[in-house]
């Protein structure tokens, strides 16, 4: 149904109820409803609170000065329809860097003298060379997992369910292959959790790079600069556990029919799922800005719950490829879609690697077919081996249904 989904399918007009639980659990009355938390509810306005410096960013970020327009913001490429062609030049003309790729959580970002940190936000943020996607929630979101969809869920916990992030695209590394003190990343984003094509972002994703000696953490400072000649924000991040080694970057192939861009990144024994919302998006009519959580707000004033659930299909999930004991499980631990969470990914006999693919130097395919659907290899520093061992070995629970990711 709406918010589960299919690696290789649009998601499913029918609601089902998930094979594990009840198809809505009941809610508990505690006397508390944590979907109406204020702290949660001001969750995205605090991020963007941070990001911009207290609403400065746009006084300090200046074309010309630090950015081209169109060409470096990042929704520029998705509007236009360009983001299959002009990723693929940027790769082939080695735009890309190996200095930050990892799986890396974010300890501190600051800005605007506000500051975000785990206690209130858990990010999973996953670098190749050139792909990325970055996944964000919020501590107090509440527990859904055990619903069975969108339609199980009330109009204000569906309000909540705004309050949360993902994003993904190409990682653009200035200078070519990030070889100087102090690289500039751009970022370009081929889905987005705040994307509607009325209300683009005005400003890159553009940060400066501040790489830790050993790798294993660096800081993203904002181009822009304030009065005192400071970064408008700052982020420092750091890698997980098992959060380095071979990577893999798939992206979908799309087609008429199949239209919803969708990423699979896996970065040492992190996996990273995204999978864009259905387009056209609907008319928010002269609402003047934009951000999923404040067009949700309006939907919500409106009482059209449609909307808001269209605006709310857009999935981000992470997880881990093998479990604490060595086995292939690819299970989800945490997806901007709740009741996914526990699911398995991938299961055995769900990849097959295209026959009449060429290969690279690692003699990877560049083409596989997962659920019938074609998908590049976008990048790869796994061995064909390593993947049929991650792939053609993934595990099977007798007692489960075949997800239908």
């Amino acid at each position: 149904g709406p918010g589960r989904t299919h690696l290789g399918q649009a998601a499913m007009s029918a609601p089902r109820a998930h094979p594990h639980h009840p198809p809505c659990a009941k809610k508990k009355n505690c006397g508390t409803e944590p979907e109406k938390d204020p702290e949660l509810l001001d969750w995205n306005a605090t991020q963007g609170h941070i990001l911009t410096g207290g609403g400065r960013l746009n006084k300090y970020f200046v074309e010309g000065r630090d950015y081209t327009a169109p060409d470096d913001l990042p929704h520029y490429l998705k509007s236009a329809g360009l983001t299959e062609k002009t990723y693929k030049s940027w790769k082939d003309h080695g735009w890309r860097t190996e200095s930050l790729v990892g799986a890396w959580r974010r300890p501190l970002f600051c800005g605007g003298w506000k500051e975000s940190t785990e206690a209130d936000t858990q990010v999973f943020n996953l670098q190749t060379p050139s792909l990325f996607i970055d996944i964000r929630f919020p501590i107090k979101r509440p527990d859904y997992s055990r619903h069975g969809g969108f339609y199980c869920l009330t109009i204000d916990q569906l309000r909540s369910l705004a309050r949360q992030h993902t994003f993904a695209g190409y990682t653009k590394i200035d200078p070519k292959g990030g070889n100087s003190n102090k690289p500039i990343a751009t970022r370009h984003h081929c889905l987005d959790w705040n994307y509607h094509p009325k209300f683009p972002r005005a400003r890159p994703n553009r940060w400066r790079v501040e790489l830790k000696k050993d790798g294993t953490s660096f800081k993203e400072f904002s181009v822009a600069h304030g009065d005192h000649k400071q970064a408008i924000y700052m982020e420092r991040w750091q890698l997980y556990p098992d959060g380095k080694g071979p990577y893999l970057a798939l992206r979908k192939c799309l087609t008429k029919k199949d239209d919803r861009e969708s990423l699979l990144i896996v970065v040492g024994n992190h996996f990273a799922f995204a999978r864009d919302r259905a387009h056209p998006l609907p008319s928010f009519g002269d609402l003047p800005a934009g951000g999923c959580a404040n067009l949700v707000d309006a939907a919500y004033k409106m009482g059209d719950r449609k909307k808001m659930e269209h605006m709310l299909d857009l999935e981000g999930s992470h997880g881990k490829v093998r479990d604490p004991s060595g086995r292939v499980t690819w299970q989800i631990s945490h997806s901007t879609l709740p009741w996914r969470q526990r699911e398995q990914l991938i299961k055995k006999g769900d990849v097959v690697w295209s026959s009449n693919s060429s290969v690279n130097m690692n003699g990877v395919p560049t083409h596989v077919s997962i659920f019938e659907s074609k998908w590049e290899v976008f990048e790869c520093s796994f061995t064909k081996s390593q993947l049929d061992e991650m792939f053609i070995s993934s595990c099977t629970k007798s007692d489960e249904i075949r997800s239908r990711l």
